[in-house]
């Protein structure tokens, strides 16, 4: 079985297989086969050295590439191994191990400064508050500290708190160093807003692992029974770690040191949510006897692809020197469309999908990648004009439903009375007469006796500011929770949940299109939650929750089920790939994003990110831009992106409406625009001050004459031709 296994592998993927004792760093380029030596890495362990599948633990980034390595391992495998292993996100990984541990954490004489009050009292089952659970409880402690969420917004001060967390920062710790008025704010709502889920025995997405580097730091007994349960770790997409991450595999890691992390430089884009590039351009200095292979060999994409992605992405600076190569065909340049405006973008790309499909290619074949989600909405409505389905990722998810959510709070409070934003979400849901007025006073008589939400319902008629009749009301609601259980199977507690609430009766009684849309999600649910209890060994209700708690929108995509086209950020589209790949609005601003300009490290995340959208297409690249956009009800003239430029010339099949014999003819009718000195209508130059611009308009001639530049940052300024401090751009 063994030579079965590395005769499907190439040379340098065999030798990464093979290695076992000591660090190993695979830079794995885009297409190359990353998945493939990581299974076959781990059916070696198993079956030429006799690991057990209890030793290994595998760590990813989502639910999907997780699934996809457990399914390849069961088919390279005998006997369904892939049970016996730990195959998961990090954020699962630290779930499972706070789930039993989590009492220990801050009790250890090693805990330093923290505040013991606030992490003694989590216990096992603990909640997971999504982002917008995160937000509402910001807003809360805002009000509590009498700052208004208008003037602070929620998701920023969010950000803040988890680019700290993500770099193992505590309250305590960003209150000594918060620098600016704002970060002040930003440290004071960060203590209430860990004390806040304290209270509500709740977690979000960035504790789960905050809290499981503090669990192993403080904890020798807990750190060694880990260390001595996994010989064997691999990482996967080791460039998207963030400082949290890389202690965690670190200390998991130990003294034996075999760990092997696959990841790619060149793909290094999620710095926003706390990702450092470092972790794996230093990785050979963090273990001195690292092996290092490089996998450059390409399975996905044609020869041209390839080497339009080297000419954007060998531009950086920080980056370990690899070139992708491929045995496929060398296949056709990539084409780069010049458009007027967005409707015309929009149109050529519909137009291009169509022509395809009327050869036979399936819609599920193209996929439109853009730089922020805002500029979907063109594409929607061209393609709806057009009839091409599509779908788009990172849009509302099932799980974020409004319906959907109402009956996961009813099983997240089973499972946490404590959770106090699951308890405000459901109890007039559906209506009970249970007004906001109601709500509060239960709220602030909560905080009053210090007792969580749902046991100040339970106190009601111990609140006197709440008449009779309100109270009955609230105890309705409580006497709903007397027989369910949190030992119930997922199942058995939907169901429950659906009949003594009423909640599905209601939506059908509405005999709208919209209730009986919701009335589908629902059926649809119940639908998961079977197929949970099928595919799950041990299935319990708060396994199920965490499962859909860490649930991303790259798991719920529709991939060969489904003949649509997809659209979708670069961000999103890491680790996909389609025969056909659009990347729209490939102008200075976009991409790269105006954001990004500042500095050289940002610029390099955006042609980083260009690059990722390049190395997703197997056949066929489309690369395009406008020359004008509507933007504020006005017309703002654009600069192409300089990562068209830096793909080599003979690479790229040029096309725009200006070439057409239509707008060839108009043109004989045109005025030749007027020059300035050396200046020219549609040049392209730069400023010292205002960077990168266009040239829209000559006024006047020779050294007479004035130059209007529209600048990518610092919009439309005009100069004096003889004077303008402005540097022509000749290869434009």
């Amino acid at each position: 079985m063994t030579d079965n296994l590395l005769s499907s592998l190439n040379d340098v993927q065999r030798e990464a297989v093979q290695h076992v004792e000591g660090p190993l760093l695979i830079l794995s380029g885009a297409g190359s086969g990353k998945t493939r030596v990581i299974t076959h890495r781990i059916a070696y362990l198993l079956e030429h050295y006799d690991v057990s599948p209890y030793r290994i633990l595998a760590v990813t980034f989502t639910n999907k590439a997780a699934k996809e390595m457990k399914d390849r391992l069961d088919l390279l495998v005998e006997g369904n191994v892939s049970q016996d292993l730990w195959v998961a996100t990090f954020h699962s990984t630290c779930a499972r191990i706070l789930r039993r541990d989590i009492e220990r954490l801050g009790t250890h004489a090693e805990s330093e400064n923290r505040s013991q009050s606030r992490v003694r009292a989590y216990t096992r089952d603990f909640t997971i508050f999504d982002t917008g659970e995160q937000a509402t409880l910001v807003k809360d402690v805002l009000r509590q500290l009498n700052y208004s969420d208008k003037q602070y917004n929620p998701r920023a001060i969010l950000s803040h708190i988890s680019r700290a967390k993500n770099e193992s920062i505590s309250p305590e710790t960003y209150q000594n160093i918060a620098d600016g008025y704002f970060e002040r704010i930003v440290a004071e709502v960060y203590t209430l807003y860990q004390d806040a889920l304290r209270v509500n025995n709740s977690l979000d997405f960035d504790d789960l692992l905050l809290f499981t580097v503090e669990l192993l730091n403080e904890n020798l007994e807990i750190r060694q029974f880990y260390q001595n349960k996994f010989e064997y770790i691999l990482v996967d997409e080791y460039q998207d770690t963030n400082r949290c991450q890389y202690e965690l595999v670190n200390l998991l890691a130990g003294e034996k040191q075999n760990i092997c992390v696959v990841g790619d430089d060149d793909q290094s884009i999620y710095a926003f949510r706390g990702a450092d590039i470092r972790n794996i351009l230093d990785f050979e200095q963090d273990y001195p006897n690292t092996r290092v292979l490089r996998l450059e060999q390409n399975y996905r994409s044609t020869q041209n692809i390839l080497d339009a992605a080297w000419g954007v992405v060998h531009n950086n600076r920080a980056r370990k020197a690899k070139k992708l190569w491929t045995e496929n065909d060398l296949g056709e340049p990539v084409t780069c469309y010049e458009a007027m405006d967005e409707n015309d973008e929009a149109g050529y790309v519909g137009t291009q999908i169509e022509d395809w499909h009327a050869e036979g290619v399936d819609y599920k074949a193209f996929a439109v990648f853009y730089r922020t989600n805002a500029q979907s909405r063109i594409f929607e409505e061209a393609f709806r004009a057009a009839d091409i389905p599509y779908q788009i990722v990172g849009g509302v998810g099932f799980y974020d439903r409004m319906e959907i959510k109402d009956i996961l709070a009813y099983l997240r409070v089973v499972c946490n009375p404590n959770d106090s934003m699951s308890v405000r979400r459901i109890i007039n849901v559906p209506s009970r007469g249970i007004g906001a007025t109601t709500l509060d006073r239960l709220i602030n008589f909560a905080a009053q006796e210090g007792i969580s939400l749902f046991e100040a319902i339970q106190r009601v008629d111990e609140i006197t500011t709440i008449n009779r009749g309100l109270q009955a009301k609230v105890q309705r609601f409580a006497k709903i929770f007397d027989d369910f259980d949190a030992s119930m199977l997922p199942a058995d507690a939907l169901d429950y949940v659906l009949k003594a609430t009423g909640y599905l009766k209601n939506l059908k009684d509405q005999r709208t299109i919209e209730a009986q849309n919701r009335v589908e999600n629902i059926e649809e649910l119940i639908n998961a939650v079977v197929e949970y209890e099928q595919n799950t060994s041990e299935p319990t209700l708060s396994d199920y929750l965490e499962n859909v708690a860490l649930i991303a929108d790259i798991d719920t995509m529709e991939t060969d089920t489904t003949d649509m086209v997809t659209l979708m950020t670069l961000h999103s589209a890491k680790g996909l790939e389609f025969p056909f790949v659009f990347i729209v609005g490939l102008e200075e601003g976009y991409l790269p994003h105006q954001r990004s300009l500042d500095t050289q490290a940002e610029l390099e995340e955006e042609r980083r990110l260009c690059y990722v959208g390049i190395t997703r297409a197997m056949e066929q690249l489309y690369l395009s831009h406008a020359s004008s956009r509507r933007t504020f009800r006005e017309t703002e003239y654009r600069i192409p992106s300089r990562f068209i430029s830096e793909i080599p010339e003979q690479l790229i099949k040029h096309v725009d409406r200006y070439r057409s014999p239509f707008r060839q003819l108009e043109r004989l009718y045109e005025i030749v625009p007027e020059s300035a000195g050396d200046y020219y209508v549609d040049q392209i130059v730069l400023h010292p001050k205002f960077g990168r611009g266009k040239i829209t308009k000559i006024s006047g001639a020779g050294q007479d004459g004035y130059v209007t530049v529209r600048f990518s940052r610092a919009g439309t300024k005009q100069f004096a031709a003889s004077v303008a401090p402005l540097q022509t751009v000749s290869d434009e």
